[in-house]
């Protein structure tokens, strides 16, 4: 059954199909419903769907789903999860309570603190506790600095940097983005991202962890240091536009390149580049750009990109014929970073189209934030792009106001900006009108002055032509 509808979801709720009522209670989360929190937290006693260790999956995704809406309606109930032997419903549990944001659950999270419960999610839990800055049980969080999980270890850290301020903290935090597991790596910088300060930025942009998560932490610092949230990052006003501006820079720049996904990095020094002859054809060069597009080594895709690039340029191959005719997702990928270094206006359908596209995992999600991005490098004074550009307007209105992927919604607006044209100018106004997200917000005031700056300077030129 399509659940595309509160009313569906919530119906969902009730099939008898364990996968559908899942869904139903992921979709009312994914949509921030608050009209399902009362059937949500129904769902959380919910007994039909047990597993074979004895868990309960509905119970958690339910969990997950009060997270993201954050109603306080559901704390009583939510807090009692905290009781039974499910310990992934602990874990789901307190990552919501860490969402809600509420001083309520204070008594509820020492209580769980001081019980002994094996497989406890520590992690979350340190992560509870300093989202509500419970520094009173700060000799119980002591000996977990030196625990044999270094993910636990890390969280204990961010715990006491977050509490005194000290360096040697904050740096013990900040050696983990070189570990050798990756894993290791992306716990620490969203350890780095709740802690929110400025002195992170430079080792999460030059660690090796997929740009995903480099937006992400990047973003909540900024999005600290603009609402001056955090009270260690003492920093002069004078100082913090120029931090500001490199932030926003190095956010631009992740949004545009937002391609490695979760690829396996470590193969970067491991895989050679690869490219067939000067004497090679057509057909040869597409095996070999797709062959490395499929490659789990960053650059060996950046190679098939530029193979794509080389055919378009050589052999004049038609990369908006091949992304309509083709299904493997890498590839789609590739095409769509192909067509957005060439610049040419006649991949503005494909751009769109990718935009469009529902997203199903962290790679669908980057193929729509480079499209946006693509959209605003396109030479528009072409007479060629003119029928085109009604179409790219009305995808970036919706692409600026829909999405809940604050990182496709900022993509749109370095498109806008990048076109600068009376009628951006307009969509980003309607934009900022709407926007509540502090650092999309600003972005969208830099957007705004840049693009007014550009039109009065085609007024201009064009005054002196004539």
């Amino acid at each position: 059954m399509p659940i595309d509808s509160v009313t569906a979801a919530l119906e969902a709720l009730d099939h008898q199909d364990a996968g559908v009522r899942y869904h139903g209670a992921w979709w009312l989360g994914k949509n921030r419903s608050a009209e399902g929190v009362p059937r949500l937290v129904e769902c959380l006693l919910d007994e039909r769907d047990k597993t074979c260790t004895g868990g309960y999956p509905l119970r958690r995704q339910a969990a997950r789903s009060l997270g993201m809406i954050k109603d306080s309606r559901c704390l009583p109930e939510l807090l009692k999860t905290l009781e039974t032997d499910d310990v992934q419903l602990h874990e789901a549990t307190l990552r919501a309570l860490i969402q809600i944001k509420s001083d309520q659950c204070s008594s509820s999270l020492i209580n769980y603190l001081d019980r002994d419960i094996p497989n406890k999610p520590i992690e979350a839990l340190i992560e509870a506790l300093t989202e509500q800055r419970m520094w009173d049980v700060s000799e119980k969080i002591q000996p977990f600095l030196n625990d044999k999980s270094e993910r636990i270890a890390g969280s204990a850290a961010a715990f006491f940097y977050s509490y005194t301020g000290e360096m040697t903290y904050l740096n013990k935090v900040i050696s983990l983005l070189d570990h050798q597991n990756r894993f290791i790596r992306q716990s620490a910088a969203f350890d780095l991202a709740r802690i929110g300060t400025i002195k992170a930025t430079d080792p999460i942009l030059t660690a090796k962890i997929p740009n995903n998560v480099k937006m992400f932490a990047i973003k909540a610092i900024l999005n600290k240091s603009l609402s001056r949230s955090n009270q260690a990052d003492s920093i002069p006003d004078t100082d913090l536009a120029s931090i500001h501006s490199s932030l926003f820079k190095a956010l631009d720049s992740l949004a545009r390149d937002n391609f490695s996904g979760n690829l396996l990095i470590e193969q970067d020094n491991q895989i050679p580049e690869t490219y067939p002859g000067d004497g090679s054809t057509e057909s040869d060069l597409l095996s070999n750009a797709f062959d490395n597009l499929r490659s789990p080594s960053l650059t060996s895709r950046k190679s098939g990109i530029k193979q794509l690039v080389r055919g378009a340029n050589r052999f004049k191959i038609d990369l908006l014929d091949l992304y309509f005719s083709e299904s493997d997702q890498d590839i789609t990928m590739g095409l769509i970073k192909a067509m957005a270094e060439l610049k040419n206006p006649h991949y503005a359908n494909a751009l769109i189209d990718a935009i469009g596209v529902e997203i199903g995992n962290h790679c669908q999600g980057n193929i729509r934030r480079v499209a946006a991005c693509a959209l605003g490098d396109i030479n528009w004074n072409a007479k060629i792009s003119s029928q085109s550009l009604h179409a790219v307007f009305n995808k970036l209105k919706w692409t600026l106001h829909s999405p809940e992927d604050w990182g496709l919604r900022y993509s749109a607006c370095l498109a806008l900006e990048g076109i600068g044209n009376a009628d951006s100018i307009k969509l980003l106004n309607e934009a900022k009108a709407k926007e509540t997200d502090p650092v999309l917000s600003a972005r969208l005031d830099k957007a705004i002055l840049k693009s007014k700056n550009k039109t009065s300077i085609h007024h201009i030129e064009n005054k002196k032509v004539l």
